[in-house]
């Protein structure tokens, strides 16, 4: 501990005796120099009356029930930071802290050493800025100007970014969920990109592409001979996080076993590269995508609930496509102009297109509709995309169906018909070229065979 950070002073409010005298007792060996209170109310007094560098609040105490501390303090001492420490965690007051700024959201019991870690990291922080960079934009900069990675102007998505923008700025775990191929990622990358680990790696981890049995090996690294085929040291996935930000895509995949290995890390920030036995410490943000009920998932005995509650301390769910009826034009016309070189081709669609494109319920979400648009580029044959040159799955669909009334069968097959479609429109544009068509696609050559098959498409059909 250096003389800056001796002087550093920290509120504490708890209305727990024990926890407070002895969490005071602690950050006082550390260094620094703590005033303990048991309510809120005796919290915004001593706020008034003295200095302090760091505020440390329980949620669920008399003076905080309704997070009285926390929108009193950010509102009237708004470069004093705050961690949030609760052991009844819940999604309401979670948005809510994350929303007032707090600097990180913190569940009972803290290991001392995670406490102390989280102390030190927003205290640096605070002295490197006070807030952050999208909270220093102009206030005429709107939340569109500020993610300009994420199209779309409807308010759905708005109350999204919302979020996304009071999250940012804090290292608080996220967990995405949606349907697939509603932006998870995209949103993740928005996160880091704004965020204070923006000059840091991120780091993607997706959980259906490890097998089981590489899990520690992938993500923790491992030693030279630690198993067959561990010729050299090699560092895991997570230490390139370091830093930074973790992104653990699909994570409902992730077996119970991995999930054990996983939470391990989340908690200390910490783990054991296979065959070594020095621990190795990791500064790093998680954010995670699913597109399961991971709810649904840990009553069914499938997912950890401590790992849950871990990962899902602010939890986001993204609007599927269809409830974005003022963004598809908007992303149709992105993806028209992206997927092109200049000059384009293809310029514009007809009026006929546009209002297919509206009433059609868009099961693949972002992604399909992603794929359509790159099948008409390659098919039309004139500046303007017409209904002829739209697959068979939006003709065929001309009333908007509701989630409700769509039934499981009907979208898997819309799927399957959007998926065969896209394919059988990368292998004629690369003439049955699998590992072309793989790549424009983002897939292995082994993934790309799979689809195939289980299409019933030969790439040899395709060659001239």
């Amino acid at each position: 501990m250096n003389n800056a950070q001796s002087t550093k002073r920290i509120l504490i409010a708890d209305d727990e005796p024990l926890y407070l005298r002895t969490t005071g007792q602690l950050l006082r060996r550390a260094g620094y120099e703590c005033v303990c209170v048991s309510d809120g109310d005796a919290a915004l007094e001593k706020l008034r009356i003295e200095p302090f560098d760091l505020i440390l609040s329980d949620l669920n105490m008399p003076g905080n029930l309704k997070l009285e501390l926390l929108r009193e303090g950010r509102s009237e001492w708004p470069n004093i930071p705050l961690i949030v420490i609760t052991g009844v965690p819940s999604l309401p007051t979670a948005i809510e802290s994350v929303r007032l700024g707090i600097a990180d959201y913190l569940l009972k019991p803290v290991k001392y050493e995670d406490l102390l870690a989280s102390v030190e990291k927003v205290l640096a922080r605070s002295a490197r800025t006070s807030r952050p960079p999208s909270e220093r934009s102009d206030r005429e900069t709107t939340l569109f100007d500020r993610f300009p990675e994420i199209i779309g102007r409807s308010s759905v998505m708005e109350e999204v970014l919302e979020i996304v923008d009071r999250v940012a700025g804090t290292d608080a775990n996220v967990l995405i969920s949606g349907e697939s191929g509603t932006g998870k990622e995209v949103i993740a990358r928005a996160i880091h990109n704004v965020s204070g680990r923006r000059d840091h790696n991120f780091q993607v981890i997706d959980c259906t592409a490890i097998p089981e049995s590489l899990f520690e090996s992938v993500v923790f690294g491992h030693a030279r001979g630690a198993f067959t085929g561990a010729v050299k040291d090699q560092e895991g996935l997570l230490s390139r996080s370091h830093l930074g930000t973790a992104f653990f895509d699909e994570l409902g995949e992730l077996p119970l076993d991995s999930q054990a290995k996983l939470l391990r890390a989340v908690q200390e920030q910490a783990f054991t590269p296979v065959g070594k036995n020095e621990l190795r410490r990791v500064d790093t943000r998680f954010i995670c995508a699913t597109n399961r009920d991971l709810q649904e998932e840990v009553d069914a005995g499938r997912f950890r609930q401590d790992l849950f509650y871990r990962l899902g301390v602010i939890h986001l769910e993204l609007p599927p496509l269809r409830e974005r009826d003022d963004d598809v034009l908007l992303l149709a016309n992105h993806f028209l102009h992206h997927l092109q070189q200049d000059p384009p081709r293809v310029t514009g669609f007809s009026a006929d297109v546009a209002d297919a494109f509206r009433s059609y319920h868009w099961p693949g979400n972002i992604r399909e509709l992603r794929n359509v648009i790159e099948r008409v580029v390659a098919l039309s044959r004139t500046e303007t995309v017409e209904r002829s040159d739209l697959p068979r799955q939006i003709l065929e669909d001309h009333t908007k169906t509701s989630p409700a009334a769509t039934s499981e069968i009907s979208r898997e097959e819309a799927l399957d018909n959007a998926d065969q479609d896209y394919l059988t429109t990368l292998l004629k544009k690369h003439r049955g070229n699998v590992s072309k068509a793989a790549q424009q696609a983002g897939l292995s050559r082994q993934g790309m065979h799979k689809l195939l098959t289980r299409h019933g498409l030969d790439a040899a059909d395709f060659r001239e």
